[in-house]
């Protein structure tokens, strides 16, 4: 954890007290709004006198005053004394009838009665500096109130929980072993003792590999962030539309007899084995069809390129080859409009599918969930999921990679590089431009 003398005292709180809507802005049946610093308990006493800290962590049906002590609404207050909070300072919350003007009347109570509006992420950022959680953990909390799919979720909450946390510390703690053993081996070289290599190297060998396990999990990290971009390929009338909706469950592209009929970029946001896909529909690959559908093929080969995976439909009917992609995504080849095709056998690595009978569809499905999840193995815990946590790792691993055990200043020098790139990670330090990028994301009731 990371303790408050650790960090700027601007971080703490100092003597500010700071109120901010926890709940999201506009009309609702309730509002919770959160309180939080020295003078908590004073602002309590000045908006609903009836509630004392004394009485803590007990939900109190209460009348809330604003500061000309007129009657704003009959809410719930509830007090969460220091160090036993969320913040580790004195905190309380307030439940009120979800109306904006409501809301923006008791918030200003409370700014008279001596608070300030929050900034963004303040109260997670108090948690931080006053040792409730780590940076990593606070990170957790911005991705939990973001995640949007199943395995986004399931990362927050084992981060939340201290998974990522341990290994970075257990990373840190074998980067001091090591710093100790290449340290040691100095201070008997000018004694005139030699030290065997062999155990600075073991150390070493141990940080490598912690340093290479934790790199690995970045790409599943990046496909549980960003999700899987699939294109449909292919050529004109292949069906490319027609799956594209039924994969959507809606009518989203326009299907047509007419070829050439898609002419831009359609795409669909989808969640397949609970990560995110974002599906894109194409223009035809063909010859010819005019400037807009020669920009259209261009805009096809270039979203096949960014793709992570690229579905290729080649008809039962069509004479010509199977059409070709460019080098780049995986690629999962299909022979559309088996309906048409009889008993005809479907050629080795191809799968057919029929979008008018439904056969192969989940045969389809189970591919794009293959490939959703092939590079999220069951990692036993949260994954590097951040881009500061990569470049963090990167830097470490450059460093001790870098250290030789026959060269035991130069070794030192690295692993200490090494040390301070993990100490930001996890917030042994913290200066204020990596502070600004961990809260910058949080919305202000958090």
């Amino acid at each position: 954890m990371v303790s408050s003398s650790e960090l700027s005292s601007a971080l703490a709180g100092g003597a500010d007290t700071i109120v901010a809507r926890a709940t999201p802005a506009g009309r609702g049946a309730l509002a919770l709004i959160r309180v939080s610093g020295p003078q908590a308990a004073v602002c309590a006493s000045l908006l609903c006198p009836e509630v004392t800290f004394d009485a803590a962590w007990r939900a109190t049906l209460v009348d809330l005053h604003a500061a000309s002590g007129e009657v704003l609404d009959r809410g719930i207050v509830m007090t969460f004394p220091g160090p036993r909070s969320y913040t580790g300072e004195d905190m309380f919350e307030v439940t009120v009838h979800g109306s904006p003007y409501l809301t923006a009347a008791v918030i200003e109570a409370i700014i008279a009665a001596g608070a300030r509006p929050a900034g963004a992420g303040e109260f997670t950022r108090r948690a931080v500096a006053n040792g409730k959680l780590d940076l990593v953990q606070a990170e957790a909390i911005a991705d939990m109130v973001a995640a949007d799919t199943e395995w986004q979720h399931r990362n927050a909450r084992l981060q939340l929980a201290g998974y990522l946390s341990r290994r970075f510390a257990e990373l840190r703690a074998s980067l001091v072993a090591a710093l100790a053993a290449v340290e040691a081996s100095l201070d008997y070289e000018a004694q005139g003792i030699e030290v065997a290599q062999t155990e600075i190297a073991k150390h070493l060998d141990a940080c490598r590999r912690q340093l290479t396990t934790l790199l690995g999990t970045a790409r599943a990290g990046t496909r549980i962030r960003d999700g899987l971009r699939v294109v449909i390929l292919g050529r004109p009338n292949a069906g490319k539309s027609t799956l594209f909706n039924m994969l959507c469950g809606m009518e989203r592209a326009i299907v047509s007899p007419q070829p050439g009929t898609t002419r831009d970029l359609i795409e669909a946001d989808l969640e397949v084995a609970g990560v995110r896909m974002t599906l894109q529909d194409t223009a035809g690959l063909r010859t010819g069809g005019g400037d807009v559908e020669s920009e259209g093929h261009r805009r096809a080969r270039a979203a096949a390129a960014a793709a992570d995976v690229a579905i290729v439909l080649w008809p039962y009917g069509d004479g010509r080859g199977a059409p070709q992609v460019d080098e780049g995504p995986a690629v999962i080849q299909v022979r559309s409009k088996a309906d048409l095709a009889g008993n005809r056998s479907v050629e080795d690595g191809w799968l057919r599918l029929s979008c008018h009978s439904g056969e192969g569809l989940e045969a389809l499905r189970s591919e794009l969930e293959r490939a959703a999840l092939g590079e999220i193995p069951d990692l036993g815990g949260a994954v590097a999921i951040a881009r500061r946590h990569l470049r963090a790792l990167t830097a470490a691993a450059a460093e001790v990679e870098g250290c030789n055990p026959a060269c035991a200043e130069t070794s030192a020098e690295g692993l200490r590089w090494a040390l301070r790139s993990v100490d930001l990670l996890i917030g042994e330090i913290a200066p204020e431009e990596v502070l600004d990028e961990v809260f910058s994301a949080f919305c202000i009731g958090k």
